[in-house]
């Protein structure tokens, strides 16, 4: 049951209990008592047969009963606390471990996001947790408590007759290995369980997010097969941990049965000729019978040992994963906001081909520059550059002169506002989403910013204004009265660098034109890089770069890049300036 890897394993989880020491020292003299209890029963019965029943003792007639009532209220009380205590101390476990996967969520490079998906990372919050909360909970207590009983039991047993109960040991060598193929029969399934779950949380979220495609395309029978294919290999695992270990109990249990008879047919040659009195027998086979359920329970913990030690290997896997690299500790005094590129190269993970060749550019301070270029062309990779959701592979870029990665990460991403195509809301009111990480804007500030940009015309005629719950990413609104409210959080931000990617492309033409005018005045005095591929946002820009394959191509105005007849002007003419 329990190799090196699993030990260490399980000591790293139980790692999370002992905060808790005062409540482990109850539980541990529970458990004991507990254990002692079950020997004591045996000795009861002993005095009760050979004083009460056969020597007529008059004095045992009423110690007898109330030493057996005793002993059953004694393990009564210390199984209650027991209990109590560890699922208490359980819990405070589990939400220690919640809390710990949380915060390294926050704190994980955007590669792990990519790399993991939603669905596999949701798993491990909600399924792998429960699996480890139960080694936690029951199996530790388990195992000490049914541990303890077995060692009373063979003590007194021993006591006895130790020729008798050296005997009856000879099986454990083969029981031993019964459990420990079983242990690694069920560990293997339990990964496989794990995987099983972490993509069926995937197709799920898919699913749920992804149904108005679903119906639209008519893949509703595809996504139900891809849904049942999972499900089905994840039955076929949960039954092979179920067959294992319903294997494993039953045969624990007949090796252990075959082993009694024996000793018992031995005790009872022993007692004919007067070498066991009646109540030794009876307090042998008593002892012995009272080993059964907790070898059955150690045997069928096995199960729950070796799932949650599948899903510490899953939770430890991503808590051990590094933080974003924040090495700056640097901060700017005053942020202009000019961006420098020095021949920065760039490749995603797993990625044969470069995002970003040699690439060298200037976005200068308080003007609005535009990238362009077809899908691939390195446009949203410049993005995830400059809010350090990556670092690039070689070069540097600059912030005022001063490399980012010597920057405080958390300062450099205070420096940025960015509007995307993509638009996250989250299931909370109006006026939270708008000011979503600055908790300390007034109520006016909020209102400003959503006039700014013109939300505040639907917002004041919804049902609670600014406090009204818009639900799960925003799905209340409309996708153009969305947009604006992750405009007027860019504009509550005032960052000094503002990225608009895509920001205006839920609207139509009547909204793009307002939010036109709000972006103007929005971009008075901020670096702003444009990617679109609107002509009205382009033309306007003060600097349009035109990207091919990771490389800068041209770059000039739009009245420049035209004259050239060049790459922007076969884009313009063909109207190619797409995503």
């Amino acid at each position: 049951m329990f190799d090196r890897a699993t030990l260490s394993l399980y000591g790293r989880l139980l790692g999370y209990i002992t905060p808790y020491k005062s409540l482990i020292a109850i539980t541990l003299l529970a458990l004991i008592t507990i254990a002692a209890m079950e020997p004591a029963i045996a000795m009861v019965l002993k005095e009760l047969v050979d004083e009460s029943l056969i020597a007529k003792n008059p004095d045992s007639f009423v110690m007898m009963p109330l030493l057996l009532a005793g002993v059953f209220i004694i393990k009564g009380i210390a199984e209650y606390f027991s209990k109590v205590f560890s699922q208490w101390i359980a819990q405070k476990a589990v939400l220690a471990i919640r809390a710990d996967m949380y915060h390294k969520m926050q704190h994980l490079p955007f590669g792990i996001f990519q790399s993991y998906g939603t669905g596999k990372l949701m798993s491990k919050i909600t399924y792998d947790v429960p699996q480890a909360s139960s080694a936690l909970s029951n199996a530790w207590v388990i195992l000490i408590r049914d541990s303890l009983t077995i060692l009373a039991l063979l003590t007194y047993l021993l006591y006895i007759s130790w020729q008798l109960t050296l005997l009856m040991l000879l099986v454990g060598p083969v029981v031993a290995y019964i459990i420990d193929k079983a242990s690694k029969l069920m560990r293997n399934s339990s990964k496989a369980m794990q995987r099983n779950m972490g993509q069926l949380t995937e197709h799920l979220e898919e699913s749920l997010t992804g149904h108005q495609d679903i119906k639209i395309y008519g893949a509703e029978q595809y996504e139900k097969k891809r849904f049942q294919d999972t499900a089905t290999e994840l039955l076929n695992n949960s039954m092979q941990v179920t067959k294992v270990s319903a294997l494993n109990v039953p045969l624990v249990q007949v090796l252990a049965a075959i082993a009694l008879s024996g000793v018992v047919y031995i005790a009872m040659q022993m007692s004919a000729q007067n070498l066991f009195t009646p109540g030794e027998l009876l307090a042998y086979i008593t002892a012995m019978a009272l080993t059964f359920e907790p070898i059955r329970r150690l045997t069928s913990i096995n199960e729950t040992v070796q799932k949650g030690m599948a899903a510490a290997e899953s939770i430890f896997e991503l808590l051990d994963q590094p933080n974003e690299t924040n090495t700056g500790t640097s901060k700017l005094s005053n942020t202009y906001g000019e961006l420098t590129f020095k021949k920065v190269g760039f490749s995603y993970p797993n990625s044969e081909q470069s995002a970003l060749v040699d690439f060298n550019l200037t976005i200068p301070a308080g003007k609005t520059t535009a990238l362009v270029g077809q899908s691939g062309s390195g446009k949203s990779t410049l993005v995830n550059l400059i809010t350090r959701f990556y670092d690039p592979s070689s070069g540097q870029i600059e912030l005022d002169g001063e490399d980012i990665q010597k920057l405080e990460r958390h300062f450099l991403r205070e420096q940025i506002a960015l509007v995307s195509q993509k638009v996250t809301l989250f299931n909370d009111n109006v006026a939270a989403n708008i000011a979503y990480g600055h908790t300390e804007h007034d109520r006016e500030a909020i209102i400003a910013a959503a006039k700014a940009a013109h939300a505040w015309e639907f917002i004041e005629k919804l049902p609670d204004g600014l406090d009204t719950q818009i639900g799960e990413n925003g799905n209340l609104l409309s996708g153009g009265q969305r947009q604006r409210i992750a405009i007027a959080r860019a504009f509550l931000k005032n960052a000094p660098i503002l990225i608009l990617d895509e920001a205006t492309s839920a609207l139509d033409n009547q909204s793009e034109q307002m939010i036109q005018q709000a972006m103007e005045t929005l971009k008075k005095n901020r670096t702003v890089i444009v990617i679109a591929h609107r002509l009205s946002t382009i033309e306007n820009a003060d600097n349009i770069v035109v990207m091919q394959q990771g490389k800068l191509m041209e770059q000039g105005s739009h009245t420049e890049l035209l004259a050239k007849k060049g790459i922007y002007s076969q884009l313009y003419q063909g109207q190619e300036f797409d995503e």
